[in-house]
Parts: structure tokens; C-alpha cells; sequence
């Protein structure tokens, strides 16, 4: 049986000798007994020995050649897998050159025979197998780590991976892989050269190793692609604890990077892959963590999607669609639907916000999440946004002459439209030409929008709202919203954004995120609003917490303008 393993101080190394002759331990023992730094602790065999390697710390291990029936070679390579950084010192009777040599090549540290055994061999054998590991230990470092970041290098990443992938469903465990690039970072080292380039990157590396723990891999697997293995037992929240790592690098990677004594804002996009879920491959989960990493591009600002079944056709549709969507505006494909926006005291339909679908010659109805970020990269949503405004505006006049009155007519305007200098003017053209009542007509704008470039959007919404524009903030709970802004800005409504509705009596997180909503909403004496409102149940919590209107599936899907119209009583 093994003897047991005193509690010792660090400074003291423990030496564990498998061996089950007593003459061998005793004739070590002996060798020892004048030297308190080496403690010895004796197992009858390998199989022993690895229990023992489990449970407590080993700084050295001797193993008795003749010990046991299987292959003195074939044990080393065991322990050795079991405990790469330990040294492994063979012993024997008698071991020719030519036997050590095998040894060495089976992953021993060193070999020694009884025969020649003495104190002075002995104990310069173990200095010399700890500074042997020491640097074999350096140099594996070395090998794996990235030449510029603090993290470890993509051959690192593939190799941690791979082994951590090949033993998931043995040792009853699950990982997320997340990556993680800078957006438009080729447009950076254009602009301000490759040293500039370099220390931004450094600054990513520190980031992101700052946001996650000990346990987490980080690496370096491209110009400006970071990866993170997160590693937990399979009875872990994983999902939940991935959302909860993905908003901690959201918050640490915001912020604007320092270089060349200048200050730049530099947005990130990041994948997630959840294994064994969506694979179990190195290649699979590293293609689904970048197709997710693409997905998160599509979104202004620095944000994260995680992988979903259905990406693969989501990207097979969208191809094509680029050199086709000014001929669809030029053949006016593209049409609007409406949802309407229902007042809770009331139950009446007071407004509408109008969505563009693209009604293609030969794919059918085309949604917008498969053509407006095609449109934003490009910068047709500019003139699409254009012609959104109008088509609303003819529409609107058309209710008017139908004898319908809504209060509020919502028209999204995506932050890229901000960039056009002629926005302003632009609109206000459009309003004269169609004669737009424009005390109706409402621009929802998302927090990027507003965030992108504050001043530049305060003047335009300023004077948009000297003609008697109104305008809602949406998807309000996802961004980074300054409360000292929004107060500053003509903004008369917030929408609560669906990802927090849809968790409505499911999650008291989101419950009382709402109840904050709605509470800053009014205090701030602003209309509420509740987007993706589908059950009883959400419908009853809103009514209840005094939310003032709501849209979604609940009441009415999107739908044509003709359909739309039809909801309303016949005038008398």
C-alpha cells in the first residue's frame, strides 16, 4: 500500500518512488535522511502512483524499472501524459546507454542505476531533472505563446482545444468557444500605420485576459481575432454564464483604445459556440463561432451573437442580394407593412410603426434582417431610408383622406443615415413635395444611433424636430443610454425592446427591468411603449405596471397597408 503523504511546507519537495521493494526505498530513505528539503513517499505501482499524482502535489517521481510486467517505456509515457511538468527519473539495476536513450525518447527526465546509486549522483540528478523541466516548461511556453499579446498563440488554441473537445463527453463537461475582432481594423492600419495598429491590439490582448478567470484559455488566432475556451462540468449553467462573460467583455472592450498619444473608438463584434450543442469538431465550432461573429457585425456598436441552428441558410440566402437591391428600389420591389401600436387605456389603435419588406420577382417576400445589413454595409439604406419616409408620408395622407386618425406614425432611421450631411435637408424636401403632416409622422431612432456622434445628432434632430417631427428611442434597455442626453434631446417616447417582454413572468430580472423603464419613462414624462407583446400574460404584467401602448403578435402582426386600414371603423 502507499504511505502517506505528509503535510509539508512549500519549501520542502516531495518525491514519490514506485517501487514495491523494500531494500530500494530503504537505500533511498538512507540517501535522504541528511537532506530535510526531499521528503520520500513509496507506492507499489503505477496504477498506485496515479491516485496518488490525482490527490496531492509531486515534484519528482522515481519509478523502479523492474517493477512491473508492462513496459517500463509504456508507464513513463503514462505518467508523463498524466503529468507533463513533473520529472520522471527511471532506476534500474543496471540501465546501458542504449536502454536510457529509450527511456528518454519515451518522456523520461532522466535514468540511474542502483548499481553507481550514491548521494552526490542522486541529488545532483534531481537539480539537474528540475531545471531540465524548468526549461523544457520556458521553452513550451514560449512555443505556444502569441508574439504580441499576453495569450497564447493559435497553435496553442487549436491544440487546447482539440484535447478539450476529444475528452467533453468522457469527463462529463461542456464548452463555449467565443472569438473575438475589431471592426474595421484594416481601415485603421491604413489610417494610422501598423505600430499604431499593434498597441491597440496589445490593449485588446489585456482586455480580454482582465475579463475572464484563471481557468479561461485566451488566445491570439489572427491579426485581430482573439478566442476564449470556456471549460465548465456539465451540470453548469453554461448558456447563462456565457451571456454573463459576453456583457463583461461588452463593457471592457467599449471603451476607446490609446495609441500614438491619440485616443480612438474602435467597436468589436464576438461570436459564441456552445459544444457539444452545436458540434464537437475544431472546425465546425471554430466556422459556427465566426458565423456568429459575423451575424454580431451586423449590429452597430460593440456586440455579440450567439450560434443558432439556421445560420447556414440565413447566409446562403443573403447571397446575390447585394447587386440586386438597387434595381429593386429603381423597380420599387421594396413595400411597407405596418404594425400597430395599441393604447392600453383605451384598447384603440393610436399609431403604427411602418417595417419594409422587399417583394422580390422570384425568392418571394424577402424580411428585412436578410437585406438591411447588407444595406447599412453598403450605404443604400440612405436612399432606402429615403424612400421609406415618403412612401409613409403618401400613406399617411391617404388615411387622412380615408378619415382615419392615428397620433403616431413611426419611420426607423438607421444611424448610417446620420452620416449623410444632406440628411436634414433631405427630409425636409421629401415633407414639402408629399405635404407630409409631419405632427404624425414619428423617426425611431436606436440607442447607436444617438451614440454614435452626439452633437452631429442632436443638431439634426433639432431642427427635424422644428418642423414638428416627434421621435421614440428603440430597443431601449439594450444600449448604453446616458440619462443626461435623453434629456437634452427631443425625444417624446421610449420602446422597451422585446428581449425583455418576451421574458415577462418568466424572469424577475426582466420584470423589474421593465418596471425601471417605464418608471424612468414617466418621470421623464415620455410615452412607454412595449415592443413584442405575444401572451395574456405579458399583456396583463404591462397593464398592471401602468405601460401606456404596446405592439406586437399579441394584437397584430406586421401587416399591408390595405390590411392595416381595414382595422379601422368605416368613418360615419
Amino acid at each position: 500500500m502507499c504511505s502517506a503523504l505528509q503535510q509539508l511546507p512549500d519549501k520542502h519537495k516531495k518525491i514519490l518512488l514506485i517501487d514495491s521493494h523494500q531494500e530500494n526505498q530503504s537505500r533511498l530513505k538512507s540517501i535522504l535522511e541528511q537532506h530535510p528539503l526531499y521528503q520520500l513517499t513509496r507506492c507499489n505501482d503505477h496504477v498506485e502512483a496515479l491516485l496518488i499524482l490525482q490527490q496531492s502535489s509531486i515534484d519528482f517521481i522515481l519509478l523502479s524499472c523492474n517493477n512491473s510486467p508492462l513496459p517500463c517505456t509504456t508507464i513513463i509515457s503514462d505518467l508523463h501524459k498524466f503529468r507533463p511538468n513533473t520529472p520522471i527519473i527511471a532506476l534500474s539495476p543496471h540501465i546501458t546507454e542504449e536502454q536510457g536513450q529509450k527511456l528518454l525518447t519515451a518522456n523520461a527526465t532522466d535514468f540511474l542505476s542502483y548499481e553507481t546509486l550514491n548521494t552526490e549522483i542522486f541529488l545532483r540528478t534531481l537539480r539537474h531533472a528540475e531545471l531540465t523541466i524548468k526549461q523544457s516548461t520556458e521553452i513550451q511556453l514560449l512555443r505556444h505563446s502569441d508574439t504580441l499579446a499576453p495569450v497564447g498563440n493559435r497553435q496553442f488554441f487549436y491544440l487546447t482545444l482539440l484535447y478539450k473537445l476529444n475528452s467533453l463527453i468522457q469527463q462529463g463537461r461542456q464548452l463555449a468557444l467565443i472569438t473575438i475582432d475589431l471592426d474595421h481594423f484594416r481601415k485603421f492600419n491604413t489610417r494610422y500605420g501598423f505600430s499604431a495598429g499593434d498597441e491597440v491590439v496589445l490593449e485588446l490582448g489585456k482586455r480580454i485576459q482582465s475579463s475572464v478567470s484563471n481557468d479561461e484559455m485566451v488566445a491570439r488566432i489572427g491579426n485581430d481575432e482573439f478566442a476564449i475556451i470556456l471549460d465548465l462540468p456539465s451540470t453548469a449553467p453554461l448558456l447563462d454564464t456565457v451571456k454573463s462573460l459576453l456583457g463583461k467583455l461588452i463593457a471592457t472592450l467599449k471603451s476607446s483604445y490609446t495609441h500614438s498619444q491619440s485616443q480612438t473608438q474602435i467597436d468589436c463584434s464576438i461570436g459564441a459556440v456552445l459544444a457539444p450543442e452545436h458540434g464537437s469538431e475544431v472546425d465546425l465550432l471554430t466556422k459556427r463561432a465566426s458565423m456568429a461573429r459575423m451575424q454580431a457585425k451586423q449590429i452597430h456598436g460593440c456586440s455579440y451573437s450567439i450560434y443558432r441552428p439556421g445560420m447556414e441558410l440565413t447566409s446562403d440566402k443573403t447571397v446575390g442580394l447585394e447587386s440586386e437591391i438597387m434595381t429593386a428600389l429603381r423597380a420599387e420591389q421594396f413595400v411597407l407593412f405596418y404594425q400597430p401600436r395599441i393604447d392600453l387605456r383605451s384598447g384603440k389603435i393610436v399609431g403604427a410603426e411602418a417595417l419594409i419588406r422587399w417583394q422580390h420577382p422570384t425568392r418571394g417576400m424577402i424580411m428585412p434582417g436578410d437585406f438591411i445589413p447588407l444595406c447599412e454595409r453598403n450605404g443604400l439604406i440612405v436612399p432606402i431610408g429615403y424612400w421609406t419616409i415618403r412612401q409613409a408620408g403618401l400613406h399617411l395622407k391617404e388615411l387622412k383622406e380615408a378619415g382615419i386618425h392615428i397620433d403616431r406614425l413611426g419611420v426607423n432611421l438607421s444611424f448610417r443615415q446620420f452620416k449623410d450631411d444632406m440628411l436634414v435637408d433631405t427630409i425636409k424636401r421629401i415633407i414639402k413635395q408629399e405635404d407630409i403632416d409631419t405632427s404624425v409622422l414619428e423617426f425611431e431612432l436606436t440607442e447607436s444611433a444617438i451614440f454614435n456622434d452626439e452633437n452631429h445628432v442632436r443638431e439634426c434632430l433639432d431642427s427635424l424636430a422644428e418642423e414638428g417631427i416627434t421621435f421614440s428611442l428603440d430597443d431601449f434597455g439594450t444600449g448604453y443610454s446616458s440619462f443626461s442626453l435623453l434629456h437634452k434631446l427631443p425625444i417624446s417616447a421610449l420602446k422597451i425592446d422585446r428581449s425583455f417582454v418576451s421574458h415577462l413572468n418568466e424572469s424577475s430580472e426582466a420584470e423589474e427591468i421593465v418596471r425601471s423603464i417605464i418608471s424612468l419613462a414617466h418621470n421623464m414624462k415620455l410615452t412607454v411603449v412595449a415592443e413584442g407583446v405575444e401572451t395574456r400574460e405579458q399583456l396583463d404584467f404591462l397593464i398592471q405596471d401602468n405601460c401606456d401602448q404596446i405592439q406586437g403578435y399579441f394584437y397584430s402582426p406586421p401587416v399591408s397597408f390595405s390590411d392595416f386600414k381595414r382595422m379601422f371603423p368605416k368613418p360615419q
